[in-house]
């Protein structure tokens, strides 16, 4: 049984200095090396595709498909990217949250990602946020912890049981 009035969230708390150069750190790396991974996919795909087609197509037809192939996934970065970038302002503009709760479920994905389920404010609000798999492995269901988190990002900054 969860007691509701003992959980506590509060919203909006300013960054500090260390956390915001923790955002911008991220925001510089994930960028940084997809072009070239992709290039080199892309030239590699296209290099296999050749071998095996060279007498079906001309040359000049597997450029334009790599180059198109190269565009189109250059794109889904650069949107995804923009996804995140949207993100980390907004958490930068709202600050972070600190909620004082029970950890009511876990689970892990099929990408090896850990998230843990905490209790909301009411009955019905349940907050599900990634956790690392350090903490995920640390703290069971029905655990009292008190973890401070981005709202936009999903991403735990501290995980302490109470």
């Amino acid at each position: 049984m969860i007691d509701y009035l003992q959980i506590n969230l509060q919203e909006n708390i300013p960054l500090s200095d260390e956390e915001i150069k923790h955002i911008d750190k991220q925001r510089s790396e994930f960028f940084k090396n997809a072009p070239g991974v992709l290039l080199a996919c892309t030239l590699l795909i296209m290099a296999i595709a050749y071998y095996f087609l060279q007498n079906e197509f001309s040359p000049v037809w597997f450029v334009f498909a790599g180059l198109v192939l190269f565009g189109f996934f250059y794109l889904m970065i650069w949107l995804t990217f923009r996804y995140f970038k949207s993100n980390w302002k907004k958490d930068i503009a709202n600050g972070k949250n600190k909620l004082s709760s029970v950890i009511i479920n876990r689970h892990k994905t099929e990408n090896d990602e850990y998230i843990f389920t905490f209790a909301g404010r009411h009955k019905a609000e349940k907050i599900k946020i990634p956790v690392k798999k350090a903490d995920y492995y640390k703290y069971q269901p029905g655990t009292k912890v008190l973890v401070t988190y981005l709202k936009y990002s999903k991403e735990v900054l501290e995980l302490t049981e109470l």
